[in-house]
C-alpha cells in the first residue's frame, strides 16, 4: 500500500498464494514476531489510534526506518480499491504536485504534461530550476549518471522555458523508467555525482538487511521484486510504476518508482518503491501488511508499516541528528496516515 502515491496493481506469487488461499491469520500474533508493537488495542486503533516508532539507529551509514500501525473501517480488499483512487493532490500538507501510472511499455508521451507544473514561481520549484541549469557534464547536485548529465546539459541550454526544462526531465525519466521495466533491479543506473557511485538498488538491500525480521516476513514479495535473493524459487513480478512530482525537505523532486502487491491467505502484503529519486535523497520503500480485524460489533482493516529512506545528509550526521531524522520521518508519515484515514471516514 502507498499512500502518497496513487496506484496500486495485485501482484499475486501465484504458488504462495493458492497454497495460502483458506489461511485465516492472527494479525497481532503475526506483528509480535517481526513489527515493532508488541500491545495493540483493536477497539483503539478503530477508534482513529495510530502506533508509531522511530527505528533503531543503523549500521548503515545512509539510512534512517520508521514503523507505524493504523486501522481504517474497511475490508482488506476494499481497503486496496480505496488505495488505488486515492488522491493524495487534494491534500495541501503533503505537498504533491502530480502523480501519474505508467504503462508498461511506457510511452514518451506519458511525461507530456510535467510542464503543467514546473512553474518556478515558488522556492521549491526554483531550487530544482537552478540545479537543472547549473548541471554540467562533469558536476551536478542532482541524482544522474554522467551520461543523464551530459545530456541533460545539453537538451536544456542556458536560456530554457518550462517547456524545453519538462521535455529534457520527460526524456531523462523515460529513459530511467523504460531500463527499470526491461532490466528491473538487474541493471541499475547509478547516480555519479556523489564521493562514489551510488546504486538505489545496493541502498535498498542495505537497508533490508538492518531489519532481519521485516525481511524474513515480506521475504517473497521481496524476492518478486528482485531485491532478495530467491534462488530462482519465486518468479519475477511486473509491478506498476509511475512517476510523481512534490515537495522534499523544500525542495521539488521527481520519482519513479514501482508497487508490487501480493495475497497471503486473508490479508495483503505491499511494496512501494522508488527506483530514482531526482535529489534530496537517494530512495525509499515502503512495506505494508493489512489484516482484517473485529472488534464487538466494528470490523475493519488493521494496517502496519514499515519505511526505509536513504540520504546523503545522514552519512555525516551524528548518532542524535540521525534519531531526530528519524522522527521527523515518523511525524511526515503519520501526517499521510491521518489524511488518508480521514478519506475513507463515514460521511
Amino acid at each position: 500500500m502507498r499512500l502518497s502515491k496513487i496506484f496500486l496493481v495485485l501482484v499475486f506469487c501465484c504458488a504462495a498464494g493458492a497454497a495460502a488461499t483458506a489461511q485465516v491469520t492472527d494479525p497481532l500474533a503475526e506483528l509480535k514476531q517481526f513489527g515493532g508493537f508488541q500491545k495493540i488495542d483493536v477497539k483503539r486503533m478503530l477508534e482513529g489510534e495510530i502506533l508509531s516508532q522511530r527505528g533503531a539507529l543503523m549500521k548503515f551509514p545512509n539510512g534512517i526506518s520508521s514503523q507505524l500501525c493504523f486501522a481504517v473501517p474497511l475490508s482488506p480488499s476494499e481497503t486496496v480499491k480505496q488505495l488505488e483512487t486515492w488522491d493524495s493532490k487534494r491534500y495541501a500538507a503533503l505537498k504533491v504536485y502530480a502523480s501519474h501510472e505508467l504503462r508498461d511499455p511506457v510511452d514518451p508521451d506519458e511525461f507530456n504534461d510535467l510542464y503543467r507544473y514546473l512553474d518556478p514561481g515558488t522556492a521549491p520549484l526554483r531550487w530544482f530550476w537552478d540545479q537543472t541549469l547549473a548541471t554540467t557534464p562533469r558536476s551536478s547536485d542532482l541524482n544522474l549518471t554522467q551520461i543523464e548529465a551530459s545530456e541533460l546539459s545539453r537538451c536544456v541550454g542556458k536560456n530554457a522555458d518550462v517547456k524545453t526544462i519538462a521535455s529534457c526531465w520527460g526524456n531523462l525519466l523515460h529513459g530511467r523508467a523504460s531500463s527499470f521495466q526491461r532490466n528491473g533491479f538487474s541493471k541499475a543506473l547509478t547516480y555519479d555525482f556523489d564521493v562514489e557511485p551510488i546504486n538505489p538498488a545496493s541502498h535498498l538491500r542495505a537497508l533490508l538487511q538492518e531489519q532481519a525480521p521485516i525481511a524474513r516476513e515480506f521475504a517473497p514479495l521481496l524476492q518478486s521484486a528482485g531485491l532478495l535473493d530467491g534462488g530462482g524459487a519465486i518468479p519475477p513480478s511486473k509491478p506498476t510504476c509511475y512517476w510523481r512530482l512534490f515537495q522534499a525537505d523544500h525542495h521539488a523532486t521527481l520519482s519513479l518508482g514501482a508497487v508490487y502487491l501480493r495475497q497471503v491467505g486473508d490479508h495483503y502484503q505491499l511494496l512501494d518503491l522508488e527506483y530514482y529519486v531526482s535529489g534530496t535523497y537517494y530512495t525509499s520503500a515502503t512495506l505494508y501488511e493489512i489484516w482484517p480485524v473485529r472488534e464487538g460489533g466494528r470490523a475493519g482493516s488493521l494496517v502496519w508499516c514499515n519505511v526505509f529512506c536513504s540520504a546523503p545528509t545522514l552519512r555525516f550526521a551524528s548518532g542524535i541528528e540521525r534519531l531526530a531524522s528519524g522522527v521527523i520521518l515518523t511525524l511526515e508519515f503519520k501526517k499521510v496516515v491521518r489524511c488518508f484515514q480521514d478519506s475513507v471516514k463515514p460521511r
